[in-house]
């Protein structure tokens, strides 16, 4: 039989990998559940409200035709 040898810096090397990746994801779910979610904003829905309201994007009807203010 053979005898598998571990490099000790191979270990450290992926246990940190390990580390940083749990560590983002452990992070993640606290800030979005835990007591940090109420500092959190929902830009997407804001994003629609203001299309609904007609204030996104600028487009007031003085800005709808001005060809300076156009994204595309």
């Amino acid at each position: 039989m053979e005898v598998a040898t571990q490099d000790p810096a191979l270990n450290a090397i992926i246990g940190g990998i390990l580390l940083v990746v749990f560590g983002s994801l452990a992070y993640g779910i606290y800030a979005s559940f835990g007591p940090g979610k109420k500092d959190l904003r929902d830009t997407i829905d804001e994003h629609a409200r203001m299309h609904e309201l007609g204030i996104a994007h600028g487009h007031s009807p003085k800005d709808k035709h001005n060809p300076a203010r156009s994204l595309f």
